[in-house]
């Protein structure tokens, strides 16, 4: 009897324990107070510069250590008063990935057997959790939503691209491959002479980066501005135009789109 008196009086203790818990997890304070500690890091990880006396390096790592140790203590306290319910948030998840990547890192830069390399890797990680301020932030969270919405529409569109800048890589290495070498003074670095080099130069010239000169170089590969040189032309001028003008900038018809369909939601939402 005393025996399950003692489990039933440490159950409803329990119970009352996580009902209190989770009323602290879920208040604004808590998610404030949280949203300071990113912040913090955040601060912390804008410290670090080149050259840095030894006392500021100490000074991170142990700033480090005490916000790692923080961050597992909120997780814990979620965990502990939402249960299994923790993991259907994907923030949540976000967090337990990053605070048990930050105590494995940690614990194999103590014990010596990874050197500190790839701290700087998972602190940056981190910061990503600044997108919570979305959770109260009801425009930016919106932006957000559409943003991943259109992530299908530009997956395809980035295969379209690809695949258009591997076409004209292989037409520019036909037709100048070998061919920018008119001058030995100066080292072209915008060639078609390999793959690699021919999709980096298709590349450079839809971003609009100096890609008159390069057209100008397959001009002069064809003897300068004469008959056969300037056909070559039309090379790079349907490059540029079909690229840049039509491709990338369905990049924001897309964008645009989804958030002209976001704020009609979130109007329809008011309106209800």
């Amino acid at each position: 009897m005393m025996k399950s008196s003692s489990c039933r009086t440490l159950r409803r203790w329990n119970r009352a324990c996580r009902r209190n818990c989770r009323t602290a997890v879920k208040s604004v304070t808590f998610y404030w107070l949280v949203l300071l500690l990113v912040f913090l890091n955040t601060s912390l990880s804008a410290s670090e510069h080149y050259n840095q006396p030894e006392w500021l390096t100490e000074l991170q790592d142990i700033a480090n250590k005490v916000l790692l140790s923080l961050f597992t203590l909120e997780m814990l306290l979620k965990m502990y008063s939402l249960g299994l319910h923790y993991f259907k948030a994907f923030f949540n998840r976000f967090d337990c990935f990053v605070v048990c990547g930050g105590i494995m890192e940690t614990i194999l830069v103590e014990m010596e057997i990874m050197p500190p390399l790839g701290i700087s890797v998972l602190r940056c990680v981190r910061l990503l959790r600044i997108f919570k301020v979305t959770r109260h932030w009801t425009a930016l969270s919106n932006l957000v939503a559409s943003l991943l919405n259109s992530m299908k529409s530009i997956a395809s569109l980035l295969l379209l691209l690809f695949l258009f800048l591997i076409i004209f890589a292989l037409l520019g290495m036909q037709l100048f491959g070998g061919k920018f070498n008119f001058d030995e003074t100066q080292t072209k670095r915008s060639t078609f002479d390999t793959f690699p080099q021919a999709l980096l130069t298709c590349f450079q010239i839809l971003t609009g980066e100096d890609w008159n000169m390069v057209m100008y170089d397959g001009i002069m590969a064809y003897g300068g501005p004469v008959f056969p040189g300037m056909i070559v032309c039309i090379y790079f001028v349907i490059l540029f135009i079909c690229g840049n003008y039509i491709l990338l900038n369905v990049f924001l018809a897309i964008a645009v789109d989804n958030l002209a369909g976001g704020d009609g939601d979130g109007d329809k939402k008011k309106e209800e």
